[in-house]
């Protein structure tokens, strides 16, 4: 008998529906709550006990409340219905999970807080009654909308659990008719165009080939390309050749349990019913006599592995396959490392199978949108999009099929005002490969209360948590178990490690943020206290500043943009004097600005012009100078009336700018030749793009921009790098990484990265080249 059985509402006689009466019977209410925490107490289940007794009490203060009647009545009703809905939430329930649990202490710890706003109403002598009348009544109909709220919630839980208990009883009915075309159907097409996984491919089929007994995972998150990569490796001649056709491909997904697992390969690897044999006994009578080499590719195992049967069952079965030598195994599957206790050979990163490269996500993008010739004339506007998109398969699978039909100024707006929404195929019923956002809530689902909130955070951070095991608990100082929640993202690939920081592709980030994010204003102070004690820490060490300050930087400005809309502190414009003496190549921090500058009405004259003077310096940095020119002119006009010492202050900013300004034609030149070698470059002309390049560079050094010379160092190093001429690619590639480094552009010094990484694939030198572009992405 299930353990809250006895939860179930008791028969009011023949037809009678039981119901709260529409003036609301308060005895009979505090009669029934008192009787539902007694069977809780008998059931074990102290949340329900101790949230029916705070109901109870919100009851009887509700009902000695005179103002506001109506409004007394419904938090009293409200209430009533919301412990009716729990019961019927547990009932038949065996066990109560721990998501729920959660939910119940969330609950009481939102009816305490009602609790102590009634309470401090009815306690109110005559003289308080009437000063806070007004005060008193919006309190009370705000304690009627925090009710109605969690009612809401708790309707919307019972009926993702009824859901959940017909989909398992489906779920049950249909695995025991899998079928072979039922598994044929679920097993997606191979993919047609396919790019940037060749060494993947190579690197994975090598090792199958070399080993008698194989055990590859294929890792990562969702959208990656998992399947599709499996799905090529065992296409591979020599995997053909090795396994003849003993190779299988079982899509776990549909098989939600071990028993289902085990029906699913008896009907792939057509093995006859037997007559008085288990299907376990059918399979492994099958592999004992088979004893050819056979491979057995599990797709999607996180279904399997997280499933709430637990890992048990399906871990006893891996352990019982692994002792067929001759049986070797791919699996494919969200998360770090692969199932049960074998050691298996991962391919990747850490964090599992990479975004693609840029030049293998355009051509994806290319091929797929069916290369349209008003799209090849845009690729940099196509290079923004897909670097938007963290270059994730799935996520320019999809956008690529909206090109064939949408321009791409069009595509960009879809982009900006629907972000991952927009990230999918067909109407109706989505799927993992469907919709970017339903192959996201998929691990979304896995995770727990705690989890989930931690999830929120990173998701807001566009760096995410540098170095997290030192700052996550600085950042979030009131968050409980943050190691286990943190364990918890990286084994749904929610997030990814690289060298001790954390953080989320681009797709997951817009999509978490979209649909669950910050909801604590606790929390938003507690990251801006962390960053505002952090850059004053990391000011004092002058020599790693800009590097630190780089780890950050986009941290830092989302929280002070996010923040200044509220109120602007002080402390905003401390971290802005800051970066503007230490961090002057990014322009991001003008926007920060420019912000605080429209924001804030009450500061002072020379609060205000150190802001523009710092944006003055960022502009003349980054050569912009009509922009530079213009709000100098704007400090001018604000400082007629002013004293001396403003006045000097703005001529010096003057001498400065029109001091730089005058170099303004040799740069404006290189930057016609830098246009002009681009153009070459484009037309595969690159000896005549390689001769631009060299002047531009020449020029830009005889006026001292370095970044112009750096990229065009980097150009030229791209330019023998397409010609196959790898040691000079090598050496002009690594001249310009160091340069951009010294200026301080962690863009370009990351395009070289990428870059170098591509020359080492070429050079079948993979591991520095996962290295290298390890690094790249990390920038």
């Amino acid at each position: 008998m299930p353990m809250f059985s006895s939860l179930r509402s008791k028969a009011q006689g023949k037809g009678k529906k039981k119901e709260i009466p529409s003036g609301f019977d308060w005895s009979h209410a505090k009669t029934a709550l008192d009787f539902t925490a007694n069977i809780a107490e008998g059931t074990g289940l102290t949340p329900l006990k101790s949230v029916t007794g705070t109901v109870k009490k919100i009851v009887e203060i509700a009902e000695t409340i005179k103002k506001n009647k109506e409004s007394c009545v419904n938090i009293a009703k409200y209430s009533f219905e919301l412990i009716e809905d729990l019961k019927k939430t547990l009932e038949g329930k065996e066990e109560v999970d721990q998501t729920l649990l959660e939910s119940l202490q969330r609950l009481e710890k939102e009816l305490n807080h009602v609790k102590e706003k009634l309470d401090n109403i009815a306690g109110r002598n005559l003289g308080k009654k009437i000063i806070f009348s007004g005060a008193d009544k919006e309190a009370i109909a705000d304690c009627e909308k925090r009710i109605k709220q969690q009612l809401e919630r708790f309707n919307t839980i019972l009926n993702v659990n009824l859901q959940h208990k017909f989909t398992k009883i489906e779920k049950m009915h249909n695995q025991q008719k899998i079928t072979s075309d039922q598994l044929e159907q679920a097993i997606p097409a191979v993919p047609r165009i396919f790019f940037g996984r060749d060494p993947l491919i190579k690197e994975g089929a090598d090792y199958v080939i070399n080993n008698a007994q194989a055990f590859l995972a294929i890792l990562g998150p969702g959208g990656i390309g998992k399947t599709a990569l499996a799905q090529k490796i065992i296409e591979v001649e020599a995997i053909k050749d090795k396994f003849e056709k003993r190779s299988y491909f079982i899509p776990c997904d549909i098989l939600p349990n071990v028993a289902s697992l085990i029906l699913g390969m008896l009907q792939c690897l057509k093995i006859p019913a037997q007559e008085g044999k288990s299907q376990t006994e059918m399979l492994n009578d099958y592999l004992q006599l088979n004893a050819k080499h056979t491979l057995l590719v599990l797709d999607n195992f996180e279904t399997l592995w997280y499933s709430k049967e637990g890992r048990a069952g399906i871990q006893n079965f891996l352990e019982k396959l692994f002792n067929f030598k001759h049986v070797s195994i791919l699996v494919t599957m969200r998360g770090p490392d692969g199932p049960g206790t074998i050691e298996w050979y991962k391919l990747g990163t850490e964090s599992g199978i990479p975004p693609l490269s840029m030049e293998a996500a355009r051509k994806m993008f290319l091929a797929i949108s069916g290369n349209k010739s008003g799209l090849l004339e845009k690729t940099e506007a196509i290079d923004k999009l897909l670097k938007e998109l963290d270059y994730v398969p799935l996520a320019i699978r999809l956008i690529a099929q909206r090109a064939r039909t949408s321009q791409l100024e069009s595509l960009l707006r879809m982009w900006k005002g629907g972000k991952t929404s927009i990230l999918k195929e067909g109407k109706g019923d989505f799927t993992r490969s469907t919709s970017v956002e339903c192959s996201i809530q998929l691990s979304v689902n896995l995770l727990s209360e705690a989890a989930h909130d931690l999830l929120s955070v990173i998701s807001f951070l566009p760096n995410g948590i540098p170095m997290w095991v030192d700052n996550l608990r600085k950042m979030l100082p009131k968050f409980e178990n943050l190691d286990t929640s943190v364990a918890e993202l990286l084994d749904c690939s929610l997030v990814s490690s690289h060298g001790g920081d954390i953080y989320m592709l681009a797709p997951t980030r817009e999509y978490i943020q979209k649909k669950h994010p910050i909801e604590s204003g606790e929390t938003m102070i507690s990251l801006e206290t962390f960053y505002v004690e952090w850059i004053r820490e990391v000011v004092d060490n002058k020599r790693n500043m800009n590097k630190e300050l780089q780890l950050h930087i986009l941290n830092i400005t989302k929280i002070i943009n996010t923040e200044i809309r509220k109120l602007v502190k002080q402390e905003h414009i401390e971290v802005i004097e800051i970066l503007g003496e230490a961090y002057k190549f990014d322009g991001i921090v003008v926007e920060v600005i420019d912000n605080i500058l429209v924001n804030i009405q009450d500061m002072s004259i020379n609060q205000k012009n150190n802001l523009q003077f710092i944006k003055v310096d960022m502009l003349i940095w980054n050569a912009q100078w009509m922009e530079a020119e213009g709000e100098v002119k704007r400090i001018r006009r604000g400082n007629e009336s002013n004293n001396k010492n403003n006045t000097a202050q703005w001529f010096q900013r003057l001498r400065k700018f029109f001091g730089m300004q005058a170099r303004d034609s040799g740069v404006m030149a290189a930057q016609c030749l830098q246009r002009l070698g681009k153009i070459h470059w484009m037309q595969d002309k690159y000896s005549e793009a390689a001769e631009m390049f060299s002047k531009a560079k020449s020029q830009f050094e005889e006026t001292g921009h370095q970044l112009g010379a750096a990229q065009c160092l980097k150009s030229l190093g791209n330019i023998h790098r397409m010609q196959s001429r790898y040691s000079k690619a090598t050496v002009m590639l690594s001249n310009a990484k160091s340069q951009f480094e010294k200026i301080g552009s962690q863009l370009g010094a990351a395009q070289c990265l990428q870059s170098l990484g591509d020359i080492h694939w070429m050079q079948d030198r993979y591991s520095e080249a996962t290295e290298m572009l390890s690094k790249a992405k990390s920038q």
